[in-house]
């Protein structure tokens, strides 16, 4: 063993760091904030406007669509909640913003661990943290409708259970129609795929306790 490996994947509730040689995607969006860093060359992200991204450090927004390609290099991936503390530290600029290249640079060195065969959880995590500190220098007022923070909590509480959206919209006061609007307008995404988004963290925490 010469003490690499391909990489390795970490949960933390909500919470995703990802490090691997190669990875490439399908044309897709969703509901996370993407932090994606390359440790050796560039990757590209093509949009849904087929304008080709070439860089080596970029936050994404939710709900941005794209495809990745960065079969020849490690990358480095963090998925967040956009309406977590740790995002709202972050500066945004549109759908996507560019790291600087002294912020790549960082992140690659605090990085590295997750490519080494004694990783382990309490490691992993200090790296997550350690990374989102240094995009972190930012506060950012990120307000939402205080209606749909009601919604998200009453779904976080209820899931795994169903929640219709009849419930939801009884809670919050307002029509079918207008809460599935405003849903989207402030979580970027529909409540279908959200409830997917929330389902699949719940399935990895089942995975996670085995």
């Amino acid at each position: 063993m010469d003490g690499k490996r391909k990489g390795s994947l970490f949960y933390f509730g909500e919470r995703i760091l990802l490090g691997t040689l190669g990875l490439v995607t399908e044309p897709h969006s969703h509901y996370a904030v993407s932090i994606l860093v390359s440790k050796q060359t560039p990757f590209l992200l093509t949009t849904k406007e087929n304008e080709t991204i070439q860089t080596e450090g970029i936050i994404i927004s939710p709900n941005f669509f794209h495809r990745l390609e960065a079969s020849d290099t490690e990358i480095v991936v963090i998925q967040l909640d956009p309406k977590s503390d740790e995002f709202k530290k972050i500066e945004m600029k549109d759908s996507y913003t560019l790291l600087s290249p002294n912020t790549i640079e960082t992140i690659q060195i605090l990085s590295e661990p997750l490519f080494t065969e004694d990783l382990n959880c309490e490691k992993a995590r200090l790296v997550y943290e350690q990374i989102l500190e240094v995009l972190g220098s930012k506060k950012q007022n990120r307000e939402w409708d205080p209606r749909i923070d009601l919604a998200i909590g009453r779904i976080k509480n209820t899931l795994p259970s169903p929640i219709s959206l009849a419930v939801l919209s009884n809670e919050t006061g307002i029509s079918k129609d207008r809460f599935m609007h405003l849903f989207k307008e402030n979580m970027g995404i529909p409540l279908r795929q959200y409830l997917l988004w929330q389902r699949l963290h719940i399935a990895a925490r089942l995975l996670q306790g085995g």
